[in-house]
């Protein structure tokens, strides 16, 4: 496929994917031969279920106003009933400073509210996102449907184009590249660590282990990392337990972290504590079979390593079946240290 050529491949902001809706909407609205892929459009990305198949005119769209990304007006031509769409679009990023919230707020009785993000929602944000009541648009979603008009307008071909090689292919192949190819490089990726941590998560889920929360950031170097933060000291000297994603000298990991930031007079009381969680996860993983254990770093003292796997020298099928055991016995461990 020609990238080059490909507008979209040199612009993949969100005021790209603002602008690209709203020059799609008004373009199937602008000529009767375009008035089948108009209602393709309608029924497959816009109107609800029981809506479907129902004409819609007097089509006006708005871009900013009052910071919402792109608001939708029309009409169905049975009631001549006006609706409003709201949309929030990312390419990358997540909501923030509860944009989501603030804009029901300031409209509050639209027919749909819709949430359109080209890359990865892992199971956190997603949740964030039902919370909210705004529906989720993919771009797995979007490129099905705009397929079938690629061919009115160069600029449909190459939106298309752009985002199902970015988007949906990639995100396709996480699971092929994880767990088949084992080709880890993936996980240079914030995506794919994100994936991997639904992985694990769900894993966990399912053997009734409640994590607290999923976090991700980024290194120095600018390499991604993402956490799953397992158990939590708030009282006091306040303390984490969390499982990373990350790479060390080129091998990606799965790690277990203590993480404070103890005063002078806290950190002997960190260290013994640390002492005891490492004891209890060499015994943990010591009686589970398959399992590889790397060597643990002692540098720094707020973020300190319980336990290591590198993805490399272990099954990744089996080191996720393990994790939820170790956690359940760690995060007991945890709550029960003085």
């Amino acid at each position: 496929m020609e990238t080059n050529t490909n507008i979209f491949f040199h612009s993949p902001k969100e005021l790209t994917t603002d602008a690209f809706l709203v020059w799609l909407i008004y373009f199937l609205d602008s000529k009767e031969e375009y008035k089948v892929y108009k209602q393709i459009f309608f029924n497959n990305v816009i109107l609800k279920k029981e809506d479907c198949d129902r004409a819609v005119s007097s089509v006006e769209l708005k871009r900013q106003e009052n910071n919402v990304d792109v608001l939708l007006m029309f009409r169905f031509e049975d009631d001549g009933e006006e609706q409003t769409i709201l949309f929030e679009n990312k390419t990358w990023s997540c909501q923030h400073s509860k944009q989501l919230a603030r804009y029901k707020t300031i409209y509050p009785n639209c027919y749909r509210y819709f949430y359109y993000k080209l890359a990865y929602i892992n199971s956190q944000e997603a949740k964030e996102i039902a919370q909210e009541q705004y529906e989720v648009i993919d771009a797995d979603m979007m490129s099905s449907t705009i397929e079938k008009m690629v061919d009115l307008h160069p600029f449909i071909k190459m939106y298309y184009d752009y985002i199902a090689y970015t988007f949906v292919d990639t995100i396709n192949s996480f699971h092929r590249k994880l767990f088949v190819e084992h080709h880890y490089n993936v996980l240079w990726g914030a995506d794919a660590q994100k994936y991997l941590c639904d992985i694990i998560v769900k894993k966990m889920t399912e053997q009734n282990v409640l994590y607290l929360e999923i976090r991700k950031g980024n290194n120095r170097g600018g390499c991604p990392w993402t956490q799953i933060d397992i158990a939590k000291k708030t009282e006091g000297y306040q303390e984490r337990l969390f499982w990373r994603v990350d790479i060390r000298s080129g091998k990606f990991y799965i790690r277990l972290n203590q993480y404070a930031e103890p005063s002078e007079e806290e950190v002997d009381y960190k260290m013994r504590r640390l002492k005891i969680l490492r004891n209890e996860a060499n015994s943990i993983v010591g009686s589970l079979q398959g399992l590889h254990l790397g060597e643990v770093h002692n540098r720094g003292i707020k973020e300190s390593e319980v336990l290591i796997f590198f993805l490399e020298d272990n099954d990744l099928e089996t080191l996720i079946e393990a994790l939820p055991k170790i956690s359940r016995r760690m995060m007991d461990v945890f709550r029960e240290l003085n």
